[in-house]
């Protein structure tokens, strides 16, 4: 079982996210891709036919397989919906690893180096990759799921203010849906590289990650951490609670020179740093600046 499943979430700029397919091609390699539902259907199709003209023209060895689709919302439980779904699509087959990315990320390894660090039996094989932000999520962050929001999905213009105050409503109450649980609740970057005995394990909870953060606000940063944390593969996470941007997870993400929400947007001038970190992925791109007419993808 030396193959990898890379699970992709994209919903827009698919002309990076072909680059990526590109950039990840391997014959030990198995990409699973999933379309926001958002997307209309004809440009969905176009997809489908420039992704299949890609593989012939270029020769592509690593099979492609489109998901269900479904309507992801940021920060509704949607995000999670569309991780398990990815997975179970994977779970199908047997894999090595399991990488979650969007379609604004790139790898900044070439697909054999990536592939050389896993099956590094000393140091990487069998850990579980996830981010850590702290050693446990403060009570601001617990909220997200130990309070109900059921408006977070919702498109109606007044969802958001009637979400926070309902929100106000059930800290008054002491509302806690968490009660008598005993989680350590834990938070970090949705993005992974797991192991398929993990996988699987997530995969057999998935009634119990429904109950406990459905009705949530951005828990994709915390369902695969808490469930982690709290269960027997704790001991194999591979860098918990490391600093920002350590290798916990293995992709580089610039937060400072970002704007609110949203990470900094690599570009050219970005390309040789980029290739000096230690990191196998990096996010986020708005357009392949590893190709260029001078240069090939990696050095």
């Amino acid at each position: 079982m030396n193959r990898h499943a890379y699970l992709i979430m994209a919903h827009n700029n698919f002309p990076l996210l072909l680059d990526l397919i590109e950039l990840l091609d391997h014959e030990r390699n198995e990409i699973y891709l999933h379309i926001d539902k958002k997307v209309p259907e004809a440009e969905f199709a176009r997809l489908k036919e420039e992704c299949a003209r890609q593989k012939q023209e270029r020769a592509l060895k690593s099979p492609l397989h489109f998901t269900e689709r479904i309507s992801v919302h940021w920060g509704g439980y949607s995000q999670i919906a569309c991780e398990l779904l990815l997975l179970k699509a994977a779970c199908k087959g047997r894999y090595a690893y399991y990488h979650l990315l969007s379609g604004s990320d790139l790898p900044i390894k070439t697909a054999e180096e990536i592939l050389a660090f896993f099956d590094n039996l000393t140091a990487n094989a069998g850990k579980e990759f996830l981010a850590f932000d702290s050693l446990e999520a403060p009570p601001y962050v617990r909220e997200r799921i130990s309070l109900y929001h059921i408006l977070r999905e919702s498109s109606f213009f007044l969802a958001e203010p009637l979400d926070a105050l309902f929100t106000r409503l059930q800290r008054l109450l002491r509302v806690d849906r968490l009660k008598g649980s005993g989680l350590k609740i834990q938070k970090g970057a949705n993005w992974f590289s797991i192991t398929d005995g993990f996988a699987r394990y997530t995969l057999e909870r998935e009634d119990w990650i429904a109950r406990t953060f459905s009705r949530s606000v951005c828990a994709d940063e915390l369902f695969l951490q808490t469930l982690a944390a709290n269960s027997p593969f704790a001991e194999q996470i591979y860098d918990p609670y490391a600093d920002e941007n350590s290798m916990a997870n293995l992709r580089y993400v610039d937060w400072e020179r970002g704007t609110g929400n949203s990470p900094y947007v690599f570009r050219p001038e970005d390309r040789e740093i980029l290739l000096g970190l230690p990191h196998l992925f990096a996010r986020k791109f708005s357009q392949n600046i590893f190709k260029d007419s001078q240069k090939k993808p990696f050095p």
